[in-house]
């Protein structure tokens, strides 16, 4: 999981805001994309989500619903998949002994898979150091 910084003026006011958010684009156990299921005759499979859901912990706490996320899948052909579409949620996390917070996090809801890849199989291929 990571926080990602985005400038908006999606507000009442129109005004311009710098916002702060929790991104989990891809889990970072490595052997997941072992687990993912390409349906017959296809080459891709766009999105795919854990077989189960789990809590999120963020330093040191731990929200307090859990969640089965949607993430980009993979390709046979070259092809990357990358978010399409996605929502912001409000996440509760509770920290032992020290009260509670909320956090927004960006939600992927669909995945899109094309061949303008730097680095097929790499999520985040596309970022540039500035």
């Amino acid at each position: 999981m990571g926080i990602s910084n985005r400038i908006t003026n999606e507000n009442s006011n129109c005004q311009m805001r710098n916002e702060k958010r929790l991104c989990y684009i891809q889990p970072c156990d490595s052997n997941i994309s072992k687990t993912i299921k390409i349906p017959k005759g296809k080459t891709c499979q766009p999105t795919f989500q854990l077989f189960k859901a789990e809590k999120f912990v963020f330093s040191g706490c731990s929200s307090t619903q859990s969640y089965r996320p949607t993430f980009c899948g993979i390709c046979l052909d070259k092809r990357c998949c990358v978010p399409n579409k996605s929502k912001m949620i409000t996440i509760q996390f509770d920290c032992p002994n020290e009260g509670s917070f909320k956090w927004k996090m960006l939600w992927i809801t669909s995945c899109v898979c094309q061949r303008n890849c730097r680095d097929p199989g790499d999520t985040f291929s596309e970022l540039k150091i500035l």
